[in-house]
């Protein structure tokens, strides 16, 4: 056991780290402040047409309607920052193993995944509607790396492939080690991106 233990440690890399508080939907965040701003402007342009439309035509027409449709939106909009920004847990654990890339969120994150999931059957079943909440595991088996791109001046490594984008934010010490065991495993993912 002890040993199987050892063979572990050795085909697997990993340090601490953490994401961005904003990053991208694809790297699990709530989308870059950009994005978001864009929804929120995209929100309030409807509330207002609807707002027009009223006091042009009155009552009898898709104004009340566009209205409430807005005020859903930016509502959805605070809450999904909300979790994904406020109460997502930004301490990882980057690494890399033989089988592929991830990133192993912290405890706190995979309490509040749970939470969320029970919460999410709750409205379902309250509503028969409802949605999923998926769990934040970024994995990427080799097989499915497309891309490597790698930010020399922030020593980030963007793997691209499979459901989640994986970023690597490495540290001053591990940069060329994480580079070379990249390099080791998906050479060809790095064509053009250096």
């Amino acid at each position: 056991m002890d040993n199987e233990g050892k063979k572990h440690d050795q085909s697997r890399f990993s340090w601490k780290g953490e994401v961005p508080r904003f990053a991208r939907l694809r790297e699990g965040g709530p989308g870059r402040p950009a994005w978001l701003l864009g929804m929120a402007a995209a929100a309030v342009g409807l509330g207002l047409w609807g707002r027009s439309m009223m006091d042009a035509l009155g009552m009898n027409n898709p104004g009340p309607a566009l209205i409430l449709l807005s005020l859903l939106w930016l509502v959805s909009l605070l809450v999904w920052i909300l979790i994904k920004a406020g109460l997502r847990d930004t301490q990882v654990t980057f690494y890399i193993s033989k089988q592929g890339v991830g990133i192993q969120p912290s405890e706190s994150q995979k309490q509040l995944d749970r939470r969320m999931r029970v919460l999410i059957r709750l409205v379902f079943l309250s509503t028969l509607k409802g949605g999923q909440w998926a769990a934040w595991r970024p994995f990427t088996p080799w097989k499915e790396v497309k891309k490597i791109g790698v930010h020399q001046e922030k020593k980030d490594i963007l793997i691209r492939g499979g459901p989640w984008d994986v970023r690597l934010i490495c540290t001053e010490e591990n940069f060329t080690r994480v580079l070379d065991m990249l390099r080791q495993y998906r050479p060809q993912a790095f064509a053009g991106s250096d």
